[in-house]
């Protein structure tokens, strides 16, 4: 776990093994110690190495855009100050610094995806896509913004044969206001805060408290709270020199995780760390809640929704561990040790 893992995929493929096979209650929080653990890792190369890394366990795809700005993008800078001034949940974003930013690595690749099907409570549904959850973040995001590099995955997590698993959805795009692009990240886990008891590791606390979550790591803003209908979330940004990147975390009250990340940094062609892509951020941590919010993430969905999704969101990057390892590299067998 010391090596450089710049793009998520040693992690990705670590948790493919661990998840197969594990014991009651505890296979989403597995997923969730994996992602605590590469962000607070990740934070903690930017510091040692001064160099910035990717906020996805994905790999950036495809390059055409669901919408497209329209010239207005820098009316989306402003309406995003304007609507969150005097709070510091969420900081305008940084002036034009008149640096040149190299551009993200643009993947053209058009991955189908082949939908689960539910079983009992769930027949007749299908897990929520990657396409789909891709279409939910883009809808959500604010429109005058223009969205790319497609990339995402869906697999389900279970504690043993018996259990028909929870939907884990994993989606990555950029986001364009006009000034540059950023990494948009979103993941969603059903079924995860079942597994917060009292007693478990992590629990509630460790990953929804400011208090808890400082004590690991410093952030330069930190706000918790919960939600009139039981909805437990954190805000939180923080920087490393032009690194700056904002979360919202949340747990619904039907149990499914929702997590959505942005950061200022991107893969570049020809170099081995991310890059800064970009002065700032074009979402604001409210902006973020929003998607995070949104209720078109479902952990199932119909086969219709399913499919229009395939036909919205192109060209699509196949994001997942399997499709994802270094050339050479086996594919884990589940249940592996490794």
């Amino acid at each position: 776990m010391n090596e450089p893992d710049v793009d998520g995929r040693t992690l990705s493929a670590a948790f493919e093994r661990t998840m197969d096979g594990v014991g009651p209650d505890l296979g989403p929080l597995v997923a969730a110690s994996a992602r605590q653990g590469r962000s607070i890792r990740r934070r903690r190369r930017l510091t040692v190495a001064g160099t910035v890394t990717a906020v996805a366990a994905l790999a950036v795809g495809g390059a055409v855009a669901l919408r497209t700005d329209d010239g207005a993008g820098n009316g989306g800078q402003a309406a995003a100050a304007a609507s969150t001034a005097g709070s510091p949940t969420a900081s305008p974003t940084a002036p034009a610094s008149g640096r040149r930013y190299p551009r993200p690595v643009e993947l053209t690749d058009d991955s189908p995806e082949q939908p689960r099907q539910g079983t009992g409570p769930n027949a007749g549904k299908v897990a929520m896509t990657g396409h789909a959850a891709l279409a939910a973040l883009a809808k959500a995001l604010p429109s005058d913004g223009r969205t790319s590099n497609y990339s995402g995955y869906s697999q389900l997590a279970r504690t043993g044969n018996a259990d028909p698993g929870h939907v884990m959805t994993a989606a990555d795009l950029l986001y364009d206001d006009g000034s540059g692009p950023a990494n948009v990240r979103l993941w969603f886990q059903g079924g995860f805060g079942a597994n917060l008891k009292p007693d478990s590791r992590p629990s509630a606390d460790d990953l929804f408290s400011c208090a808890k979550k400082n004590a690991r790591d410093q952030f330069s803003y930190c706000s918790d709270s919960v939600l009139p209908d039981g909805t437990r979330l954190v805000l939180s940004e923080w920087t490393v020199r032009d690194a700056l990147e904002r979360e919202v975390d949340l747990v619904r009250p039907d149990q499914a995780r929702v997590t959505v990340n942005t950061i200022n940094t991107a893969e570049v062609a020809g170099q081995a760390k991310v890059q800064v892509v970009r002065d700032g951020l074009p979402l604001s941590l409210d902006q973020l809640k929003t998607a995070a919010l949104s209720t078109d993430l479902q952990e199932w969905i119909t086969p219709e929704q399913a499919q229009q999704a395939e036909q919205t969101i192109r060209p699509f990057h196949d994001g997942s561990p399997e499709h994802n390892q270094p050339t050479g590299a086996a594919t884990p067998k589940p249940g592996s040790a490794g």
